[in-house]
């Protein structure tokens, strides 16, 4: 890779894991305070969604390593490892119970994942397929988001950190970025393009979240 490309993937790679800390603390701190307008089945759900795409990146990575896989892998790790423990956190605080826009979000999820799986049949497609598990991924973080976004516009986002919401953009947009250099460097990856799906319904949808917040 060329000293400039390399030097860009680099500040990639470091700009994710200062946004990982600074959204991942951020929101610890805020939800230390108050949690209104932050959904369990939210976080829940988000933390599958990287999950999801942590397993994408780490076969991508097997499947063709480079240094700016290895990077995408575990930028992946570092918003896993935030996520959960703000999800850890929020239940051992027992401040947010589980609430009908929970059971809706694990219905529409749900409901999602009956799709994904019946296109898999149809397709004749196995469950790690990666376009079935960027549709999984989209379930578990796009659906989640949309009602996130009608409960803080309804009760308020107090317990959502502005910190969080600015991170995640430019979180989402430069693993994006990172997913584009990997696909420069190695080509083509059905499990770099799951992964580069996944991630834009989840910029859509944070958008959506955004506005309610700023609106509310």
């Amino acid at each position: 890779m060329p000293a400039a490309k390399k030097l860009t993937a680099d500040a990639f790679f470091v700009l994710q894991i200062t946004l990982a800390l600074i959204s991942g603390g951020s929101q610890f701190l805020r939800l230390l305070d108050t949690s209104q307008g932050v959904n369990v089945s939210w976080l829940a759900s988000w933390l599958t969604f990287l999950v999801i795409n942590l397993d994408l990146t780490i076969r991508a990575h097997r499947s063709r390593p480079s240094r700016v896989t290895l990077q995408t892998v575990l930028t992946y790790s570092a918003w896993t490892l935030v996520i959960a423990a703000n999800l850890a956190l929020l239940l051992w605080r027992g401040t947010e119970r589980w609430d009908s826009k929970d059971t809706v979000t694990a219905m529409a999820v749900g409901l999602g994942v009956l799709v994904t799986l019946l296109y898999a049949r149809v397709r004749g497609l196995g469950l790690t397929d990666p376009m079935v598990n960027a549709g999984f991924g989209m379930c578990f973080i796009g659906l989640p988001q949309l009602t996130l976004a009608y409960k803080i516009f309804t009760v308020g986002g107090a317990g959502l950190a502005g910190g969080m919401l600015l991170a995640g953009h430019i979180g989402i947009t430069t693993r994006l970025g990172q997913l584009m250099f990997a696909i420069r460097e190695a080509g083509w990856d059905r499990n770099r393009l799951a992964a580069a799906l996944s991630e834009i319904a989840n910029e859509v949808t944070w958008v959506l979240v955004t506005v309610a917040w700023w609106v509310g």
